[in-house]
């Protein structure tokens, strides 16, 4: 593997690697604090299988190379993969008075996208470029500027993906953003060099028929058992407490507190624990955390914060030691969420909230239960209705793991690859590109 950082005045040529008829497939992920690098690791899994000849560069930043998720990927695909740092770009404070922080970020790094494959195209040629993140860069970048790519073929995979939930009867908040993602979204498929438009929410390739759009089960690896007792001591848990897990980068999305407020306000003889595990967002917690909610439960040992990245490998998985999984967030959330994906196929019951895709996606599959307010009460209820009926949490676990069955690393990314597959030449005797 090689690593090279890209200099806008002065570029290294990066070592030949390969046969120069290898098709050359460059990833763009600048983020690697999340899902991201899983994303990228599952299509270079993909790809290694699939297009056995190709060779992959990562684009990304000098922060994300640096992170436990990407060198750990590099680890594992050091013969198929090479990495390439892009300089970070200029914080623009016109462009957010203009656009909002938001756009601006996916403005600039739709730039920093262009700066890497510019660099890159003036030393060898580029067969493929392929977002596996779509939001890192944003509609509005892609649709807006259609060089940015330098005409190369293209694919992405969209996790916010939401104009079309009205008419999929998805519940949830609906503004004028949604008439803007649904016109940029029919300009990039309108573009002769979009290849395949995926995505994890399932009820976009349902609502919106088209042959370039595709599936990409939301994925989770497979579910390892651990030995219960283990578990339960790695993370400080007492044998016998039902606990109600709260998984993955924990923000104000996750509605903490009310699900706090709800256990709290039980009698201490309902023996429930709440574990955090996961990164936790210090500006977005610091006052739910502080609350005399959370106050409480630390005083009765019902609230246990494993406050750091869970990584596969050093970390026991937490779905060892849940009953119940929180997938309940902020009725603005619109992904599909990684994390009831990993509940399902560990055939754990969630709570959810009755909005978003993941409302829909609990309702239909009968994996947990979908409320339709964060009221404490209405929250404590539901709890102890779980808490009371370890046979209706199995039978939500044996439903989830029917209805997620094919939410694999390998389905994930399949879609993507054949993509990619039938789109590279069989033969390359290219030049460099311009």
């Amino acid at each position: 593997m090689q690593t090279t950082t890209i200099d806008a005045k002065s570029m290294a040529p990066a070592p030949a690697q390969g046969s120069s008829s290898a098709p050359h497939i460059v990833i763009f992920e600048p983020e690697a604090t999340g899902h991201q690098m899983d994303f990228v690791r599952y299509l270079l899994d993909g790809i290694d299988t699939g297009i056995p000849r190709a060779r992959v560069t990562l684009l990304t930043t000098q922060a994300s190379a640096a992170h436990a998720n990407c060198v750990r990927l590099v680890s594992t695909h050091a013969s198929l993969l090479r990495i390439r740092v892009i300089p970070d770009m200029r914080d623009s404070s016109m462009l957010r008075t203009l656009i909002g922080r938001f756009y601006a970020r996916q403005w600039q790094t739709g730039s920093q996208l262009k700066r890497g494959l510019r660099a890159l195209a003036a030393e060898e040629a580029i067969d493929f470029v392929l977002i596996p993140h779509l939001e890192s860069v944003g509609l509005p970048t892609l649709a807006l500027r259609p060089h940015l790519l330098l005409g190369r073929r293209w694919a992405t995979i969209s996790v916010g993906i939401r104009f079309h939930h009205r008419q999929a009867g998805i519940l949830g908040p609906a503004g004028w953003r949604d008439l803007a993602q649904r016109i940029c979204f029919h300009m990039l498929l309108h573009r002769a060099d979009l290849v395949c438009f995926g995505a994890v929410n399932p009820y976009l390739a349902q609502t919106v028929r088209h042959p370039k759009i595709a599936w990409c089960p939301e994925p989770a690896p497979l579910f390892v058992p651990a030995d219960p007792g283990e578990a339960r001591r790695f993370y400080g848990l007492r044998p016998d407490t039902l606990v109600i897990l709260v998984f993955g980068f924990i923000d104000r999305r996750k509605c903490v507190g009310p699900l706090l407020d709800a256990i709290a306000s039980l009698d201490e003889s309902h023996d429930i624990t709440v574990l955090l595990a996961g990164t936790q967002h210090a500006g977005h917690m610091q006052s739910v955390l502080c609350s005399p909610a959370a106050q409480e439960l630390r005083r009765r040992g019902r609230l246990v914060e494993a406050n750091r990245f869970i990584m596969s490998g050093r970390d026991i998985d937490p779905m060892n030691v849940a009953d119940i999984v929180w997938v309940f967030y902020d009725a603005g959330f619109v992904f599909t969420g990684n994390v009831l994906a990993r509940a399902a196929r560990a055939g754990r019951a969630v709570i959810a909230r009755n909005t978003g895709v993941i409302g829909r996606l609990v309702n239909d599959s009968g994996c947990g239960l979908v409320l339709s307010s964060e009221a404490p009460d209405i929250i404590a209820e539901a709890v102890l209705e779980l808490a009371r009926s370890p046979e209706e949490r199995a039978l939500m676990g044996m439903r989830g793991k029917a209805a997620f069955a094919d939410h694999s690393p390998e389905a994930f990314a399949a879609p993507i690859v054949a993509k990619i597959a039938e789109t590279l030449p069989a033969e390359s005797s290219r030049e460099k590109c311009d």
